[in-house]
């Protein structure tokens, strides 16, 4: 079942019997081979306190690799160690991002490759948490990492975005008629998209940050999200 008992009672309003009734007809549609692998993990942003909520990253779909996806939007499930091999190049991109904004790095040329990153955290002098304790962390201070494509096929990216695309527009509307003053991070065309359904709310966009370059004007390494809100969230976790 994807809804569990771990729901948090701030989407009890959400949660109508038309809601749940999708949500049934969804998982019956989906089949069995997908990712996140585990149930529980395919709403997981239900289990958040909608009443905490500052921030939220708005991802597309889940990672199509099977055992990667977290139910969080850019999480790495098996990853223990930034110092260990993963091949998702946007979390490595906001991590450069996050490394540029602390170290007041203005210049593009200058802003460190992600083994050079890697390489100050294991040394300590760049302190940034663990990956599964930094989402947490950034999660317990109001930040929501929320896809809106929940499921997909293994090995098959966006394979169930039709299936999500109704469901996951009625999220996006609860939450901004819910938490007017939320910040939206929108990163790609994909994200953008989904601006007309956030009525409330400051938006920062740039382009996806799997793909960085120079050219871009609106480059993810460009994008002013993290400095502007430091004052609401420690993004080192």
């Amino acid at each position: 079942m994807f809804i569990h008992n771990n729901v948090h009672s701030s989407w009890e309003d959400f949660l109508t019997t038309e809601i749940i009734e999708e949500i049934d007809l969804i998982e019956s549609k989906v089949g069995k081979e997908l990712n996140p692998t585990k149930p529980e993990m395919v709403l997981r942003f239900l289990s958040v306190d909608l009443n905490k909520i500052k921030i939220i990253w708005l991802g597309q779909d889940v990672y199509p690799s099977k055992g990667v996806a977290t139910g969080r939007a850019f999480e790495v499930g098996d990853l223990a160690s930034w110092n260990e091999p993963f091949r998702q190049s946007s979390l490595k991109n906001i991590v450069r991002l996050i490394h540029k904004e602390y170290n007041n790095i203005n210049e593009y040329r200058d802003i460190k490759k992600y083994s050079e990153i890697k390489e100050e955290i294991v040394r300590g002098t760049f302190k940034m948490k663990s990956p599964a304790n930094w989402f947490q962390s950034l999660e317990d201070q109001g930040v929501l990492f929320l896809n809106t494509s929940f499921t997909c096929k293994i090995g098959e990216p966006n394979s169930h975005k039709d299936l999500w695309e109704p469901f996951s527009k009625k999220v996006l509307e609860f939450i901004s008629s819910k938490k007017p003053d939320a910040i939206w991070f929108l990163w790609g065309k994909e994200a953008k998209s989904n601006k007309v359904h956030l009525t409330n709310g400051s938006i920062y966009e740039s382009r996806h940050p799997s793909r960085v370059s120079e050219s871009y004007q609106d480059d993810f390494l460009r994008f002013e999200g993290f400095r502007k809100t430091m004052d609401e969230v420690n993004w080192l976790g």
